[in-house]
C-alpha cells in the first residue's frame, strides 16, 4: 500500500488522472483482485467523462458567486411542483465526483457522499423559481413520496428553533440509490441542505466536518441511513442545526 493514501484515495485520484506510475500500478493490481471494486471504479469513471465532457467543474469563483446570489434577499414562488429533469439530477450530483478531495475527512463511502450532497447544494442553493420540486406547503406529500422513493420512512425536520423554515425537497440519486434533499430558509436569506439516503451497511458514525467552496458540510451516520448538512453559516450555528436535526431523525 502507497505509504499515507488508501485505496478509497487511489480510486478517487485514478478517477481524476493524479497517480504518479506506481501509484498506478498499485491499484491496477488492487482492482484486478477485486473485481466488484473494478466494477465500481469503471462506474464512477465513466459518470465522471460524461460530466468532463458536458459540464465544466464550478470553479472556487463560481461558487463563491453561488453562495452571493443565495444571500440576496428573495421571494419564493409557491406554485405548484413541477417536474424537473433527471439529466439535471445526474448532472448535478454527479459533479461531486469531480471535486477533488480536501483532506482524509471526505475518505470512504460517507465522505464520498458529503461531496455529493456538497454538489447538490451548490447547484440549488442559488435558485429563486424552483430551488425544490415540493414545497414546504405539501409538507405530507413530500415526505410520503421521498419515503416510498427511499423505500424507508423520512421526515422533513422542524428547525424552526434554529430560525430555519423549511422551503420544500426534491429527489435525487445517490451512486445507485436515491437520496432526498430538503431546504431551508432563515429570515436573513441564508440557506442549508440537508440530504439523506437509506439502504447503505449498518453502522453509526460520529459528525464529521469538511469546509470547502465557502459551504460547510456536516455528515454523519446512524445505522442505514446517511446525512449530510450544507451551508455557508459558521461552524457553531451549523453544529446546532446538525444536533437538532440528529435529535429528531433518531
Amino acid at each position: 500500500m502507497t505509504e499515507g493514501k488508501s485505496i478509497e484515495d487511489l480510486i478517487q485520484q485514478g478517477i481524476d488522472n493524479e497517480l504518479t506510475p506506481e501509484e498506478r500500478q498499485e491499484l491496477d493490481a488492487y482492482l484486478n483482485a477485486h473485481p466488484e471494486e473494478a466494477e465500481r471504479y469503471q462506474s464512477l469513471s465513466h459518470q465522471s467523462d460524461l460530466i468532463k465532457d458536458s459540464v465544466p467543474v464550478p470553479s472556487p469563483e463560481h461558487l463563491a458567486q453561488l453562495k452571493a446570489n443565495a444571500a440576496r434577499p428573495r421571494r419564493i414562488n409557491s406554485m405548484p411542483r413541477i417536474a424537473a429533469s433527471l439529466a439535471i439530477f445526474v448532472v448535478g450530483i454527479a459533479l461531486g465526483l469531480s471535486i477533488p478531495r480536501q483532506d482524509k475527512s471526505v475518505n470512504g463511502d460517507l465522505g464520498l457522499f458529503a461531496q455529493q450532497a456538497h454538489a447538490a447544494h451548490s447547484l440549488y442553493v442559488s435558485e429563486v423559481l424552483h430551488p425544490v420540486e415540493v414545497v414546504a406547503a405539501e409538507r405530507d406529500h413530500l415526505q410520503t413520496w421521498l419515503s416510498n422513493r427511499l423505500g424507508a420512512a423520512i421526515i422533513a425536520p422542524k428547525l424552526g428553533e434554529t430560525g430555519f423554515s423549511l422551503i420544500g425537497g426534491r429527489l435525487l440519486p445517490a451512486g445507485d440509490k436515491a437520496s432526498a434533499l430538503f431546504m431551508y430558509e432563515n429570515a436573513q436569506g441564508d440557506r442549508i441542505s440537508l440530504l439523506a439516503t437509506h439502504g447503505t451497511k449498518d453502522q453509526s458514525q460520529s459528525f464529521r466536518f469538511h469546509e470547502t467552496g465557502g459551504y460547510l458540510t456536516i455528515f454523519w451516520q446512524d445505522g442505514p441511513w446517511r446525512y449530510s448538512l450544507v451551508g455557508g453559516l459558521p461552524r457553531e450555528p451549523m453544529d446546532e442545526i446538525a444536533r437538532t436535526i440528529h435529535g429528531q431523525l433518531l
